[in-house]
């Protein structure tokens, strides 16, 4: 009896483990994460700025300490945004928005996770930190100097106008504050490869909604928030407001939690079995202490 005891007790521990282990190095925390539209500008106010960044793999939602870099067209570092917390929602296709505050005064059907602060934002080489992203002409990076899902470096990157590209070559220059479009990737591709072919200018939500867990990975629509709602970008006086009301926030997942995409029915049916053993045990051991007694 004491070796069903013992069984069991072994399969606790290894299902124990398998729930509560970190997601493997290649591609934990961060790395599979690409920078999912750029905006520099709306309804003529060029303060109205966002960057948001997409999942292509589940477990990403640990990015505290981990840094957005945005380029002149020259190449020249302007400014560098810091995450000072990490995000709920990690599945693949879970964004995370970072915006001006102009922005979040605007926006209809919620607000940026995330909002440039002098807090969280330095200035360089003249650059705003309230306002970093450069327009016509950038580069914004994401994760300098860390490998991406592809095993190249950084993360992501993506060039606009005449600034030098990490991946193949610049895409259009961003939009003046007066159009409705940002530049938006094409794709979810783990591996950057080209900015001229994977990114390119798309209109902005004019209405808010929520995503279904379901549609995450295959709705391009941007702006949208870690609490997976669209936010709407309408020009004043125009016609818009809410598609769907924006759900509250779905639970964090269970990669951000610390398991990389594992079977929770499987888990579940292996704790069940494990537990079941457990009882046999222990009933066991019962009758045999009592026939034992004198």
């Amino acid at each position: 009896m004491r070796y069903v005891l013992a069984a069991a007790s072994a399969l606790v521990f290894v299902v124990v483990a398998a729930l509560g282990s970190p997601p493997g190095v290649g591609y934990a925390a961060f790395h599979c994460m690409r920078i999912h539209a750029v905006k520099a500008g709306f309804a003529g106010n060029a303060n109205v700025q966002y960057v948001e960044l997409r999942m292509d793999l589940g477990g990403q939602g640990f990015v505290a300490g981990h840094a957005l870099q945005f380029f002149d067209g020259s190449g020249t570092l302007k400014a560098t945004f810091t995450f000072p917390a990490n995000v709920a929602n990690a599945a693949t296709g879970d964004s995370i928005l970072i915006a001006t505050s102009e922005f979040n005064a605007g926006a209809g059907g919620g607000q940026a996770d995330f909002v440039f602060t002098n807090a969280n934002t330095a200035g360089v080489n003249g650059g705003d930190p309230l306002h970093p992203l450069q327009s016509p002409s950038g580069k914004v990076v994401w994760a300098a100097g860390s490998l991406n899902c592809g095993g190249s470096a950084p993360v992501d990157s993506v060039a606009s106008g005449s600034a030098p590209a990490d991946y193949g070559s610049a895409t259009a220059p961003l939009p003046g504050a007066t159009d409705a479009r940002a530049l938006r990737l094409n794709n979810l591709n783990t591996l950057p490869m080209n900015n001229s072919t994977e990114y390119a200018l798309s209109p902005v939500s004019g209405t808010s909604f929520t995503v279904a867990a379901g549609n995450l990975a295959s709705d391009l629509t941007t702006p949208r928030t870690n609490a997976r709602v669209v936010l709407a970008l309408a020009p004043p006086n125009s016609v818009g407001g809410v598609a769907e009301p924006p759900g509250a926030a779905a639970p964090a997942s269970r990669a951000a939690a610390g398991a990389p995409g594992r079977s929770r029915p499987v888990l579940s049916a292996a704790l069940a079995v494990a537990a079941a053993l457990l009882v046999v045990a222990c009933g066991g051991m019962l009758v045999l202490a009592r026939r034992r007694r004198p």
